[in-house]
């Protein structure tokens, strides 16, 4: 789930805030409001102490006569009433449980004697020997400052969330710019361009990348000379010997033809390593008729009338027509060399996907041991006997993976079919 560096730091600084905002929650709770609550819970009992302690040294009518100068005089704040305060039900925020328990469990008064209103105020019931009086002594907080809190902590972490965010997206800024600068690497051609100066880090890195690049450019161009170098002083040496072969009129015929055949393996195991060795990654891609393709393929195989084709004929692809060609060489020869006829090859469009599949009647290999075939020399069993470099599928790949795409096998009763799958950027 968190599989970039900017999900990762969003994480983390949202679960810093989080425990910031907890730890400071307890501390304020503990430190500021609990010490708070119990100094207003002292006071208040001192207070219904007081007025106890008043009325009870005075007479019914001196009691009267306190009451009614309490409830005429509005600047102490005190309420008076016979009767019992309506609306004390109501559900009470954590402040008012808090301040009721110190007050009843620590000073002593009674829980019948103490109730608080919807307004916030507190009545104590004071006893007299006519009637009892109601005083509200002071006012409480109606809502609960814990729930403020958490509302300034609840917009403080927005607020957090959102720089932090839009400071994490501002940091990791240089790591897109490196990675799309890579992504466009499609082959060791392609120079790294990229200018990022900071952050120091990322900077190196880029840097790095950009001296890597023109080594492997260097090492590119040396390769593309050595193979050059190779393909001609091979192939000039095989030219004088065919010639020798040819010259050589009163020499056995069955060993002439047979060195013959040697010089055409050689030839096309070298034409194999080049291929391999060069890639295919810098011929230009085209519009090509995808029908005409398949054909071209087929007509040059070992035998095209045992090859059935299957594709529409207005169809139109992007690829690269000679390496295109080149995979279809190595399938067919595959299929006419560990396969058994009818061979088909069968091109369409499916979706977003070129599909080209070349099937033939043999037994086949499981999926899994034909993609072990896609290494590099790699040889089957009926293989290592044979003829073959162990190049072929792995050049098949390699076409495949210059068009964007992959190699499929799927092996069926009486079937074994190699798929090219070229997804829709490569479809005109």
């Amino acid at each position: 789930m968190l599989d970039s560096l900017l999900k990762q730091n969003v994480a983390v600084l949202v679960a810093t805030i989080l425990g910031a905002l907890l730890v400071s929650l307890v501390l304020i709770t503990g430190l500021v409001l609990h010490p708070q609550i119990e100094r207003s819970a002292s006071d208040t009992a001192q207070t219904i102490r007081n007025l106890e302690l008043s009325f009870a040294q005075m007479d019914p009518f001196q009691q009267i006569l306190f009451a009614e100068a309490l409830r005429g005089d509005e600047a102490p704040g005190v309420l008076v009433a016979e009767t019992a305060p309506q609306h004390t039900n109501a559900p009470r925020s954590w402040f008012t449980h808090y301040f009721l328990q110190v007050l009843t469990g620590r000073h002593g008064i009674a829980p019948s004697d103490v109730m608080v209103d919807t307004e916030g105020r507190v009545w104590t019931r004071i006893a007299t020997a006519d009637q009892p009086y109601w005083l509200s002594l002071r006012t409480i907080p109606a809502s609960d400052p814990v729930t403020g809190a958490l509302i300034a902590f609840g917009i403080a972490l927005i607020a957090a969330l959102a720089g932090g965010i839009a400071l994490q997206r501002r940091i990791a800024l240089p790591l897109k710019r490196l990675e799309d600068a890579v992504g466009r690497m499609s082959n060791p051609f392609d120079a790294y361009d990229s200018d990022i100066a900071r952050p120091r880090e990322v900077a190196a890195v880029s840097h790095a990348l950009t001296d890597m690049s023109k080594r492997l450019q260097a090492a590119e161009a040396d390769r593309a000379l050595m193979l050059a170098g190779v393909s001609h002083d091979l192939r000039t040496p095989l030219t004088k010997l065919r010639l020798t072969l040819a010259m050589l009129k009163e020499a056995d015929p069955a060993l002439v033809a047979a060195a013959e055949r040697n010089v055409i393996r050689i030839e096309g195991m070298l034409c194999q390593f080049l291929d391999f060795a060069r890639g295919f990654e810098t011929e230009e891609t085209r519009a090509v008729p995808l029908r005409p393709l398949l054909q071209q393929a087929i007509e040059s195989c070992a035998d095209p009338v045992a090859v059935v084709l299957d594709a529409p004929t207005d169809a139109v692809i992007r690829a690269k027509e000679m390496a295109l060609l080149r995979a279809l060489d190595n399938l067919l020869t595959n299929a006419f060399r560990y396969g058994k006829p009818p061979i088909t090859v069968c091109g369409r469009i499916q979706g977003e996907h070129l599909l080209i599949d070349v099937r033939d009647s043999g037994h086949g290999l499981s999926p899994v041991e034909a993609r072990d075939l896609m290494r590099p020399f790699a040889r089957g069993n009926a293989a290592r006997a044979g003829e073959g470099t162990g190049l072929g599928l792995a050049i098949v790949h390699q076409i495949a993976k210059a068009h964007e795409g992959g190699v499929e096998f799927e092996q069926n009763e009486g079937s074994f079919t190699v798929r090219i799958r070229i997804p829709q950027a490569a479809v005109a």
